[in-house]
């Protein structure tokens, strides 16, 4: 007969970091292309909570781009560009 065990991991702030590092770098973590797109969904959403801006569409890779997910700045971002002034800056 099994029992059934509730068990509790403690996670810092590191370790969340870590596994978000993981699912976006190691293949096979979310190997689900629908999957993968939701947890970009929740990611973009928790960033733009928290920094500003709108989560726009995720666009699935192709030949010559990886995942993308598009960020409108809004009225949140800093006039600086916040978080994201170092991401794809105009040339």
């Amino acid at each position: 007969m099994s029992s059934t065990k509730s068990e509790t991991k403690i996670l810092t702030d590191k370790d969340l970091g870590e596994i978000i590092w993981r699912a976006t770098h190691d293949n096979g973590i979310i190997d689900d292309a629908d999957s993968y797109q939701c947890f970009l969904e929740d990611l973009a959403e928790l960033v733009c909570d928290h920094f500003g801006g709108d989560r726009g569409s995720i666009v699935q890779p192709d030949i010559d781009m990886p995942w993308t997910v598009a960020i409108r700045i809004n009225e949140c971002v800093p006039a600086d560009g916040g978080i994201f002034k170092d991401y794809d800056a105009e040339k």
